[in-house]
């Protein structure tokens, strides 16, 4: 995972994780750390120290407190002992992306969020950073990143994590899987956000070993807890993951997740399949968008811009009073919607033409 300065230099106040001894984040003073040594010394630990000071008042900070709560909770699970040194900082960034300091300080980007499925899963990823930490990893002075080996090895304590906490392993595998899946859909190589990692094909079969070579193991999952932790984020993650316009591999997150959701996100997350095809806009992408708009609103709950979707491509199909249905369901839904005004402009020429 792409390491912490060489990120800062990128998007510097954009990051958010959380101490473990408090339900937001703490308040930090400059590093004093002994596994910073080795690092470049006093220059790195000035640069971890302003980064943090940084991200602490980064409007992309997650400050919500129920949200910091159970990942603190699920953190300090893993980390154990090292808990207390550890500062976790939750980041609304749309990518697959974690990061460890060598100071304690951890940064888990929204994307992440998104695409996990259980606790078992964020157990592995918060075993991984954790890891580095208390192996006393080292980052290249020149480069900022951990080398191959220390990620191989931050893989293993953050599966020995999943194990020791009662945590089903094969959860590694399934996440390592759909990593693998996203990198083929987008571009058929591996992110830049893992260029420092090993090849996520071997990160996968490393782990296919390592829950073959177990006798016995726990197989507790918390889907419930996790999808709890993270629903009242769930419709502002998906609108940021259709913003990066990486529409095949959205495409494909979008649906992994529709396949695997209980029934009360299923309606939202057929919306905004429908939306990754329609901003896509490819040949055949059109008709694929309306089929989704069609099912989402026949399903409970369906978030009101699927009405007003459904009435477009009612229009553009040439069906007007179904059209002008569907728009006026979603003015009734949408209530001060900025876009009232134009929906009604559409709904007044779809009304006149079904005369």
């Amino acid at each position: 995972m792409k390491r912490i300065l060489h990120i800062a230099a990128l998007v510097v106040g954009s990051f958010a994780w959380i101490a473990c001894a408090s339900d937001g984040p703490a308040r930090v003073e400059s590093p004093t750390d002994d596994s910073v040594t080795g690092s470049d010394d006093g220059a790195l630990r000035l640069a971890m120290s302003r980064t943090e000071r940084d991200l602490q008042s980064s409007p992309l900070l997650v400050r919500d407190p129920a949200l910091n709560g159970y990942m603190r909770s699920v953190a300090c699970k893993v980390a154990m002992d090292d808990c207390p040194r550890l500062r976790l900082y939750i980041v609304e960034q749309p990518w697959f992306n974690a990061t460890m300091a060598p100071d304690g300080m951890v940064i888990l980007w929204t994307g992440a969020l998104l695409r996990m499925r259980d606790e078992a899963e964020l157990a592995f990823v918060l075993g991984h950073e954790a890891g580095h930490f208390r192996a006393h990893h080292v980052v290249a002075p020149t480069a900022y990143r951990f080398s191959r080996e220390q990620e191989r090895e931050a893989d293993r304590m953050g599966f020995a994590a999943v194990v020791a906490r009662g945590y089903d392993p094969q959860s590694t595998v399934e996440l390592l899987a759909r990593m693998l899946r996203e990198e083929q859909a987008r571009t058929g190589a591996a992110s830049s956000a893992y260029a420092y990692h090993p090849p996520t094909r071997e990160r996968l079969d490393d782990m296919r070993a390592e829950v073959a070579r177990l006798t016995a193991h726990g197989d507790e999952r918390n889907p419930s807890a996790y999808r709890a932790a993270i629903h009242p984020f769930l419709q502002r993650w998906l609108d940021a993951e259709l913003a990066r316009r990486q529409y095949a591999a959205s495409i494909l997150v979008v649906s992994e997740l529709l396949a695997d959701a209980p029934p009360e996100d299923q309606a939202l997350l057929g919306f905004y399949l429908g939306e990754a095809y329609r901003r896509r806009g490819n040949p055949s992408d059109r008709g694929e968008a309306a089929r989704w708009y069609a099912r989402a609103i026949a399903l409970p709950d369906p978030p009101a811009a699927a009405w007003r979707e459904h009435g477009m491509a009612l229009r553009d199909a040439g069906q007007r009073r179904e059209a002008a249905d569907a728009l006026r369901r979603y003015l009734d839904l949408a209530g001060d919607a900025p876009d009232r005004e134009f929906v009604e402009h559409d709904l007044a020429e779809l009304q006149e033409r079904a005369k």
